[in-house]
């Protein structure tokens, strides 16, 4: 069939099953937009005030769905400003398409001066995703677009990237279209059976079994398996920040955050790793956690296997795959156990005592989720409340209902990346906290959340400083603060003067009384809460001032 190089993307994108994309045209990717116009029908596109945010709400939408997300930028500095949001989806295995123009074909890395130009964009690009393609034919497209989606639904996801140069989209030629495929991540990766009875036999005859689990098994959709192997096993629960939901919080198995670490990990004589970097029994600069039991890790990527802890068993394979046939295996090893419910709610109950040291962010996340619905989704960042919630001051109920930045804890990601997220669940309630700094990184998209009228609820919490860097340079480096002052503008008036409704709080009875009158609202709406000095978070002793330096005298 006759079509232009941006008709074949259009088609192939189509094809892949993506119907929702994140954009900011531009002069290279003009033949692109045409063939997307023809397409308006099938094709919902949210454009943006700034790139960062194109690829921020795609990582959103991505982890909330399940589903492919999918942004369009210009080459060079367009896709520059999305690389913070792309290395966040890379840290918390999202697939995210990054869809990018080029400078024209006969001008690459000629070292000319055109318009955008980077040298080697792929090869930058390859450092953030799981495969970056270019195609210099239209016929090249549709095999370029299905290798990055195989990619994305096939082991580890993560995201990947293609580029067309202008012309190449403007061309006309004759191409043949791919059929539609379906993927089955549970049928792709398997593990080997062998290894598996032995870890079915590994669990089934410990005494204190426990089970770590990340990331990986949200992706996988394995959260019914994994609950059931912990009933199965009286075996709790502790889950990663990015794994909070897989069990529900209402069940005592379900653990969470630094005290039942520490007390979990080094008592277990057994332990399932499964979908999670097992990050903690890593020496990363501030000691690891002592690991005594037999470990069997399980893991859809074979890097990940052994990384961080030398399992006696580890199993290559999807995750959904991996539980369903330990749950198959495990009852002909396993011994009777007595119930742990008042050890783990003893647990749970010393870790709210630590949380209680910090009242404010305790009554500002209570009030959170007092409004919330169960359903609803919480979008974290990099600020007290954030830090508060991902240490497990926040309850989950249900799975992919709560989102952090992982390893990148990237500042500014959450309020673009909860934007994506609403619009990936436009039925669910979506809260996006912030603090003052990172809520200005992407304060701009107030424009794009009012004229698309995305009905997201931002929190920003104001203290008028990079607050948690300030307490770190006073705690350690003698007092000696600088650069954390800020000069913030009236966030509520700001919001309105956007379109967007605005709210005050200065407690937690305010916060939870205008949240209720938001989130009744539907309709975009951001609150202001006045935040007192950033004080230490339970678990964090105040750091020690360093050594004096030499004076120099120069």
């Amino acid at each position: 069939m006759l079509m232009t190089g941006g008709q074949a993307l259009a088609q192939s994108l189509k094809i892949e099953g993506i119907d929702t994309l994140f954009a900011l045209p531009g002069i290279q990717l003009d033949y692109l937009f045409d063939a997307l116009w023809e397409e308006r029908g099938h094709y919902r596109v949210h454009h943006t005030r700034h790139e960062q945010a194109t690829a921020y709400m795609a990582d959103g939408y991505a982890r909330v769905s399940g589903r492919i997300g999918t942004f369009v930028v210009v080459p060079g500095p367009g896709v520059l400003n999305a690389t913070a949001a792309l290395s966040t989806a890379y840290a918390c295995s999202s697939p995210v398409l990054c869809v990018t123009g080029q400078i024209h074909s006969t001008q690459i890395d000629a070292g000319r001066g055109a318009l955008h130009e980077i040298h080697d964009q792929p090869g930058l690009l390859s450092h953030l995703t799981k495969r970056a393609e270019r195609a210099m034919r239209p016929e090249d497209i549709p095999g370029m677009v299905r290798r990055a989606a195989e990619a994305m639904q096939t082991g580890r996801a993560r995201p990947t990237s293609i580029e067309v140069p202008p012309d190449v989209l403007g061309t006309v030629a004759d191409v043949t279209l791919l059929e539609p495929e379906s993927w089955s991540r549970s049928a792709l990766h398997q593990a080997d059976p062998d290894l598996l009875e032995r870890a079915a036999k590994i669990l089934g005859e410990a005494e204190r079994p426990l089970i770590c689990a990340g990331g990986g098994v949200l992706s996988a959709e394995a959260w019914a398996e994994v609950g059931e192997l912990a009933r199965m096993l009286e075996a709790p629960v502790l889950m990663t920040p990015n794994g909070r939901g897989i069990l529900s919080d209402r069940d005592y198995r379900a653990q969470s955050g630094r005290t039942a670490t520490a007390e979990l990990v080094p008592n277990a004589d057994a332990i399932l790793v499964i979908g999670t970097r097992f990050v903690l029994a890593a020496d990363m600069g501030a000691g690891a956690t002592t690991v005594r039991g037999r470990v069997v890790q399980a893991d859809i990527d074979p890097e990940e296997v052994g990384r961080n802890v030398t399992p006696e068993v580890g199993l290559v394979g999807d995750a959904k795959h991996t539980a369903t046939e330990l749950l198959r295996r495990v009852p002909k090893y396993n011994r009777s156990r007595p119930s742990r419910e008042a050890e783990l709610r003893g647990l749970r109950g010393a870790h709210e005592e630590a949380l209680a040291k910090t009242p404010w962010q305790q009554g500002m996340a209570d009030a959170i989720r007092a409004e919330l619905p169960e359903d609803g989704i919480l979008v974290s960042e990099s600020t007290q409340v954030g830090y508060y919630v991902q240490g497990g001051g926040f309850p989950v109920y249900q799975p992919r209902t709560m989102f952090t930045s992982g390893y990148q804890g990237t500042l500014g990601y959450g309020y673009a990346t909860a934007l994506g997220v609403q619009v990936g669940a436009p039925d669910r309630k979506v809260v996006s906290i912030n603090g003052d700094g990172g809520f200005m990184y992407n304060v701009q998209e107030l424009s794009t959340q009012a004229q698309q009228g995305i009905p997201l609820v931002t929190i920003v919490f104001n203290d008028g400083m990079f607050g948690n860097v300030r307490r770190i340079q006073e705690q350690r480096y003698n007092g000696h603060g600088m650069g954390t002052e800020l000069n913030n503008p009236d966030f509520a008036r700001v919001a309105e003067a956007f379109g967007v409704a605005g709210f005050r709080a200065s407690d937690p009875v305010g916060l939870r009384a205008v949240l209720r009158e938001a989130l009744a609202l539907n309709a975009p709406a951001l609150i202001e809460v006045a935040q007192p000095p950033t004080p230490t978070l339970p678990g964090m002793a105040p750091m020690q001032p360093l050594p004096p330096r030499p004076t120099l005298d120069l």
